[in-house]
Parts: C-alpha cells; sequence; structure tokens
C-alpha cells in the first residue's frame, strides 16, 4: 500500500473550491440520487470550506457555517469514493471542530444522514432530534458537546 501523505487545510484557492463542489456534486447528485440544483447553493458564499488534499488530489470536503451567533454547523461532507473507510473524513471532522473551538462556540452542530450517525456519535455527536426526511434522505440533528 502506498503511503498516504495527507493535509487537512481551509480552502484557500477557487480552485480548491471548484474541486470541493464538484466532489459535494458527485457524491450528493450523481451517487445519492438528491434534485439536482442544490449544489452548490448560496451559503456557500458565507461559509468557510476545508478539504482533504491525499497525495496532491482534494479527496474531501466540508463546510462550516455561522448559523446563529458563535454557533457552527457542519455541513456537506463528502468523500470521493474510494478514499472512504480510510479515516479521512474522522481527520476532517477532527480538524474542523479543533478550528470552530478556537472561536470559543456556543454550540457546533450538524445534519446528519441516518446512515451516517454512528460515525459521529464516534466523536461524542449526541442526536437530538427525530428522523426526518430532508431532500428524500432521513436525517437527524446532533450537536458535539462543548
Amino acid at each position: 500500500i502506498k503511503s498516504m501523505n495527507i493535509i487537512y487545510k481551509e480552502v484557500e484557492t477557487i480552485n480548491e473550491f471548484i474541486v470541493a463542489i464538484r466532489i459535494r456534486v458527485d457524491v450528493f447528485i450523481k451517487e445519492q440520487k438528491s434534485e439536482p440544483g442544490w449544489e452548490p447553493d448560496e451559503d456557500d458564499k458565507i461559509s468557510r470550506h476545508f478539504v482533504v488534499i491525499v497525495n496532491d488530489k482534494i479527496v474531501s470536503t466540508s463546510r462550516v457555517r455561522e448559523s446563529a451567533k458563535r454557533e457552527f454547523k457542519i455541513e456537506r461532507m463528502a468523500t470521493i469514493k474510494e478514499y472512504r473507510r480510510k479515516r479521512i473524513s474522522s481527520g476532517l471532522l477532527e480538524f474542523i471542530i479543533n478550528e470552530m473551538e478556537k472561536l470559543e462556540p456556543k454550540r457546533i452542530w450538524l445534519q446528519s444522514q441516518v446512515r451516517a450517525q454512528k460515525f459521529y456519535e464516534k466523536y461524542d455527536f449526541k442526536t437530538i432530534s427525530e428522523p426526518y426526511d430532508l431532500w428524500g434522505i432521513f436525517h437527524i440533528d446532533m450537536e458535539y458537546p462543548l
């Protein structure tokens, strides 16, 4: 197995941003068959975007949006299929939480697809809602303990 050189970072260039959006479209629209048109969205303009670069290739992304004063919502976490189950999303989530904690948040939360609930629970996120349908996929609200 080729060793992986992994970099977690905030998006700094338009090219990084474009590749991040492309990953989201591939995962949410093409693979999960969500409605075209909601990806990307207007919130991209007011969000901070993060990527994971493995051996010079962007393979995973997420964004964070301030949903209320000092309340940070982690959104649109997506990883290219062949890079899943390699702890890449785990590292990205840890990196984002670390970045948000520097801002003295009142709240860090997300809307998880139900099938990803156990992933977030591994990082201490607690479920705070019943499942609900969002774009045809069941989601739950989860919150990080501060």
